[in-house]
């Protein structure tokens, strides 16, 4: 949506599709208080000084604006059959993820249509809209483009402390850095990394952590990391 002002007393249109959702579903009337979000860490107290069937006129009370939880987190995650990073969103927005990578790795199945990876990326945006307006999460989290997996490992930041979930006897709890002002979390296809992919990751200095002796889906160990990490780091 359009920015709200940042003044108070300045006014502005909620976008139509939430007019009407405002006006015909939940019966806003002329005179209600509600709290916009930005989803870039602005948070608006408004009062409705017009509300037609499709049109919702607001006027600015009181501003606030918070940063994103730190450490900033990315999420990368292996492409997989069907609908599951879709099914992802929500909960991993309301976790306070800020950036989604979907890799494509050597045991990615199914095919993946690059053409088609825009209106996805608009659906994921409107389901990340609707998560951050149930937890109160101020910020949407950001959809990049699905890149290989050896291309997201060599374009690591320096400043990153990336950890990578791993299905062999090695790796130690997932304890992110104290301090650390970026963590990339990485969840592999259910078949797991592969050695070669492994042993790339290793050479950048990324950490490999378990989630336990059991194999989990893709979707559960993701939840899972983010929310472990969340612990660890008291965010």
């Amino acid at each position: 949506m359009n920015l709200p002002p940042a003044v108070v007393g300045e006014e502005f249109s909620l976008p139509e599709d939430e007019a009407v959702h405002l006006s015909r579903v939940l019966r806003l009337q002329s005179g209600a208080r509600i709290e916009v979000l930005d989803g870039l860490g602005g948070r608006y107290a408004c009062e409705c000084v017009e509300v037609q069937r499709s049109k919702i006129k607001l006027s600015v009370l009181e501003v606030f604006h918070s940063g994103p939880l730190l450490p900033y987190t990315r999420i990368g995650i292996a492409l997989g059959k069907g609908n599951k990073l879709e099914e992802l969103i929500r909960p991993l927005t309301e976790l306070g993820m800020n950036r989604l990578t979907p890799i494509i790795s050597e045991r990615t199945e199914g095919t993946f249509s690059r053409s088609k990876f825009a209106s996805k990326k608009e659906r994921w945006t409107k389901i990340a809209q609707e998560a951050c307006k149930q937890s109160g999460n101020l910020w949407i989290p950001q959809f990049d483009e699905p890149v290989s997996f050896l291309e997201m490992i060599d374009h690591l930041e320096e400043d990153e402390n990336a950890w990578m979930g791993s299905l062999r006897a090695y790796p130690s709890q997932l304890h992110p850095k104290q301090g650390s002002k970026k963590l990339a979390i990485f969840v592999g296809p259910e078949g797991g990394w592969t050695r070669q992919e492994e042993g790339a990751a290793e050479n950048s200095g990324v950490s490999f952590f378990s989630l336990g002796r059991h194999v989990l889906r893709l979707e559960t160990a993701a939840i899972s990391a983010l929310a472990v990490a969340r612990q660890h780091l008291l965010c």
